[in-house]
């Protein structure tokens, strides 16, 4: 059986002797993880703007109060006060927990500058795990979603696909490691492509590390726009991004001078696939459009610049759906889209 002391309370030890683990009592893991020397380390190097007075707790404390609530599964601020009672995290944080009164300080005061360290400190997670997967291929899946709102909230709208209102931020995660790369918040009555090519700039210009040798963007129907493709070519970056069907598009695909019936495939029994080059009003050039047609008379249609077959484009693409069990899973357990605060802070 392995003991371990808590670095954080030497009076407290964690044994492995193959018994069940409650909720609560997986606050002695997360600790042990939180104490960490490359967690401590990330954490210690946030630099938040604080000119508070004889403060009690370093904005850094009040972070990791929240990240330890939410990983608890608590989703209201008001349950710090609770916890400032809990003997359990007494003893497993060796310290007194803030109240929600500072909880909800610490949240409205955030400004700007404190936004980008936080970006800045998802960053340095992103570049600790891509040093530790090692993956020389990085894919990067594209979306949007909705965020629920209450009340008087700063700049929300309504959203005619999610015909309600909110927010419509983006997202952009990686399928290889599930992590999230970057969120942006938007008004929800912003078009899902509006600001994506400034969106995926940001990340190029800021997050890319050198290992990652193949690189391929997925996206949707809403990011088929002239200036993403084009700033992904610029960077040597492969995609797939849905198009729009269209009566063009269609005439195409079923004009028989088109069809090469040498390329036609049966991906996993329902589909078949050709391919033809199209350019839209829009476009600068001609690019290579994957057709997919189902046995229900259904077409859809892939805009790439990879050259691999036909049949394994497809099935890259098809894979984006991981970020949308990806987004389930951060609302579902992690309170992604809780939107508490009335203030709008724009940060990419």
């Amino acid at each position: 059986m392995i003991q371990k002391v808590l670095p954080s309370n030497p009076l407290v030890a964690v044994s492995d002797n193959g018994a069940p683990i409650t909720s609560d009592g997986g606050n002695v893991l997360l600790s042990m993880f939180l104490n960490s020397p490359v967690v401590s380390r990330l954490f210690n190097n946030v630099e938040f703007n604080d000119n508070r007075k004889n403060p009690r707790y370093a904005k850094v404390e009040l972070l990791l109060q929240m990240l330890i609530q939410v990983i608890e599964g608590y989703r209201n601020d008001d349950v710090a006060d609770y916890l400032t009672q809990d003997i359990e995290h007494r003893l497993v944080y060796a310290q007194n927990m803030a109240s929600q009164p500072t909880i909800s300080r610490f949240l409205s005061h955030l400004t700007n500058e404190d936004i980008d360290e936080l970006q800045e400190l998802n960053r340095r997670i992103v570049s600790l795990i891509d040093e530790r997967s090692a993956n020389a291929e990085l894919v990067l899946d594209l979306d949007s979603t909705y965020f629920e709102t209450f009340g008087h909230q700063e700049k929300i709208g309504f959203n005619y696909h999610y015909l309600n209102v909110g927010y419509h931020p983006l997202i952009m995660t990686d399928a290889l490691t599930g992590t999230v790369r970057q969120v942006s918040l938007r008004s929800g009555n912003t078009y899902t492509g509006n600001g994506a090519t400034e969106f995926v700039q940001g990340y190029l210009s800021t997050s890319l590390s050198a290992q990652h040798q193949t690189i391929i963007l997925r996206g949707d129907s809403g990011f088929a726009t002239p200036d993403l493709m084009e700033t992904l070519e610029g960077n040597n970056i492969f995609y797939t991004i849905r198009l729009k069907s269209n009566p063009r598009l269609k005439c195409i695909a079923l004009d028989g001078r088109y069809v090469n019936f040498d390329n036609l495939l049966m991906i996993e029994g329902q589909l078949t696939t050709d391919e033809f080059e199209y350019q839209a009003a829009s476009w600068d050039k001609a690019r290579r459009v994957i057709v997919l047609n189902d046995e229900h008379g259904g077409t859809q249609f892939i805009v790439t610049n990879l050259s691999l077959p036909q049949k394994d484009i497809v099935r890259v693409y098809r894979k984006r759906a991981a970020i949308e069990d990806i987004i389930r899973e951060l609302k579902g357990g992690f309170a992604f889209g809780k939107t508490d605060s009335s203030s709008f802070i724009f940060r990419q």
